[in-house]
């Protein structure tokens, strides 16, 4: 765990909790507390009103309100909450089916603008289809852990990912791509991108690439047009941002 995620969680934790000691929180974080202390001391600087005793066992707490407007989203929580949400909507028997999907749009809207203005550019081009076939779902691997979190850096910095592919054939190449958007079909997940060596529109099943890196040479705009060039030839497509079904069609 990095740092900064590191922090991030730490602040979650402080929200949640009343009162807590720096021994506990140490020990759940898996830190020393003399690094738990440094890190209290980092997000106290970045304007959070921690309190407590500052010495060794000393119980801190985050003062005031401990709401919405202070959570840390990543892109895989939003899309898990998103999909739960339209799977909510689309099941009409369920009473809460509409709310599921308003109370996201209103946890969106809690966030920083820093923040989710760069999010809802992500997600409208974040595209959802039909499930996948119960071979390729029966197939399909576990992405890379960190892969959305790159993916969700490279689109917003608009820089390159570089990654190891393994296609259907049990070949393995080294990639560079410009990753334009995400398709899922449940429960795969799909780069929409333009293969910078090759240049040509690809598509790459998540689970398939291995030590993905960001490419911070490789520099690109995302566009719209170049994902929904990739979408397959199906009725059943979504914009993860609207939940509305899309136009779209192949490369000619």
């Amino acid at each position: 765990m990095t740092r900064a995620m590191r922090l991030m969680d730490l602040a979650d934790r402080l929200r949640g909790e009343a009162g807590v000691s720096v021994r506990h929180l140490a020990d759940e974080l898996g830190v020393s507390e003399r690094t738990l202390m440094r890190d209290l001391a980092a997000l106290r600087e970045r304007g959070l009103p921690i309190s407590g005793q500052a010495g060794r066992g000393g119980g801190v707490r985050l003062e005031g309100e401990r709401g919405l407007t202070a959570v840390h989203l990543s892109l895989s929580e939003v899309m898990a909450l998103w999909m739960a949400a339209r799977l909510a909507r689309e099941a009409s028997v369920l009473p809460w089916s509409d709310a599921a999907t308003t109370a996201l749009h209103k946890l969106l809207a809690s966030l920083p603008n820093a923040r989710a203005v760069p999010l809802r550019a992500l997600l409208r081009r974040v595209f959802v289809g039909k499930p996948a076939s119960a071979t390729l779902a029966q197939s399909a691997g576990a992405a890379p852990p960190e892969l959305l979190t790159l993916f969700e850096a490279a689109f917003t910095g608009g820089n390159g990912l570089g990654f190891r592919y393994t296609d259907a054939q049990r070949r393995c190449t080294d990639r560079e791509i410009e990753p334009h958007g995400l398709l899922v079909e449940p429960p795969v997940w799909y780069i929409l991108a333009r293969d910078v060596q090759k240049d040509a529109l690809r598509t790459f099943r998540m689970d398939r690439i291995s030590s993905p890196v960001l490419l911070p040479d490789v520099r690109f705009r995302p566009s719209l047009k170049v994902a929904l060039q990739q979408l397959p030839d199906e009725q059943h497509i979504v914009c993860a941002d609207t939940g509305r079904r899309v136009k779209h069609g192949p490369v000619t």
